[in-house]
């Protein structure tokens, strides 16, 4: 994916380092000169010293190739205007962070796909939501391998398909599992003849590398 990182702090530098180590082709744009030398030096990817309010950034940063873009300052005013510009660009997947809680709902109403709040400000939190707007939570167990909590949505794939049918026809990914289903409150361990349907919740066992792929099979048009 050719991602755009909007800030290299505390935050952005956890979703620089998730992106780059997944080879996605990742520009940044930092506006404070140190903090972007000091990521040009130990990240590969490509550092923009510039404002990210001004649209000329963004285009410096090949916006009409990106595919996603992810907006990590402390500032809501400058993250929602940056958004704005983004979707003025074209750009389809927007991915904010939010600082102030009660500005939660002005994000919301910006069309963006995914906010995270305060209490889960965290880059991976972030980066996660590019890679499938539907992962709620996930957990990694090392050695490559996560657990996914995912939102089956309505018209995926996955709606309404029996385990055995996902498994028979290797619609997951290699070594990728559903282990768990949350319906209506209720836990379901689930059997060959158990289905999946959109509401449901799902505990997923998966590669890091598949991580995308497993939530596009739950999504809707990811």
């Amino acid at each position: 994916m050719h991602l755009i990182i909007i800030g290299s702090g505390r935050t952005g530098k956890h979703v620089i380092e998730s992106a780059v180590s997944d080879n996605h082709d990742v520009f940044v744009i930092e506006k404070n000169k140190v903090i972007a030398d000091w990521a040009a030096a130990h990240y590969d990817c490509v550092v923009i010293h510039a404002d990210a309010t001004r649209i000329e950034s963004l285009k410096e940063a090949k916006a009409e190739k990106a595919d996603a873009i992810i907006v990590t300052t402390d500032d809501d005013a400058v993250n929602s205007l940056v958004i704005l510009l983004a979707k003025q660009l074209g750009i389809k997947r927007l991915v904010s962070s939010v600082n102030n809680e009660d500005h939660l709902p002005v994000f919301e109403q910006l069309g963006i796909d995914t906010v995270e709040s305060p209490y889960r400000l965290n880059g991976k939190y972030l980066y996660r939501a590019v890679q499938g707007p539907n992962v709620k939570e996930f957990l990694d167990l090392g050695d490559g391998i996560e657990i996914l909590e995912i939102d089956v949505m309505k018209n995926s794939e996955a709606d309404g398909k029996q385990i055995k049918q996902i498994n028979k026809l290797r619609l997951l990914p290699k070594d990728s599992r559903i282990f768990i289903i949350k319906r209506n409150n209720q836990i379901i361990v689930p059997e060959g003849e158990t289905q999946v349907f959109s509401g449901d919740i799902v505990a997923v066992l998966s590669p890091k590398d598949k991580v995308t792929e497993v939530a596009g099979f739950f999504g809707n048009n990811l």
